[in-house]
């Protein structure tokens, strides 16, 4: 699983922890909550954070409707290989180098490795008392999913 993925953080935390435990260069991803099922790279430039809109069509991710990917890990690992330039808007170049870990996920209750994307489903479809039905999802890489309830 990628570790520069934080699930459950907003614009303004991923801001702070940027500019808490960051350098220039560190960055992490983390679900939009402006744009919900897209995704928000956020990187510290300098003295200050910027986050970029990672579109999700469903199908791919990408960035401005430049390039697309079939995952999340495959965007992100295009920009830090140094294979595609990232700008900001004002044409500031921006540097993915020093992904930011969040906390090891598979301590936590809710992290079933074990589990497949289908069974994952299955098990979020579940109608619990006082529970939500729908339910988010997305591809982070060949192999894991992230799902959670909304």
């Amino acid at each position: 699983m990628v570790r520069w993925f934080h699930r459950d953080l907003s614009g303004l935390d991923a801001e702070t922890l940027l500019k808490g435990r960051g350098v220039h260069g560190s960055f992490l991803a983390r679900p939009s909550r402006k744009n919900q099922g897209d995704f928000s790279l956020s990187v510290r430039v300098g003295d200050q954070v910027t986050h970029i809109r990672i579109q999700n069509s469903g199908d791919f991710y990408d960035l401005y409707g430049g390039e697309k990917f079939a995952t999340l890990t495959e965007l992100v690992e295009y920009y830090t290989q140094q294979q595609g330039v990232l700008q900001d808007r004002d044409g500031t170049i921006i540097h993915l180098k020093y992904p930011l870990n969040c906390s090891d996920p598979t301590s936590e209750r809710w992290y079933h490795g074990h589990m497949s994307g289908g069974q994952a489903e299955t098990l979020l479809q579940a109608p619990r008392s006082g529970s939500p039905t729908s339910r988010s999802c997305a591809r982070v890489d060949a192999t894991q999913w992230v799902v959670w309830r909304p």
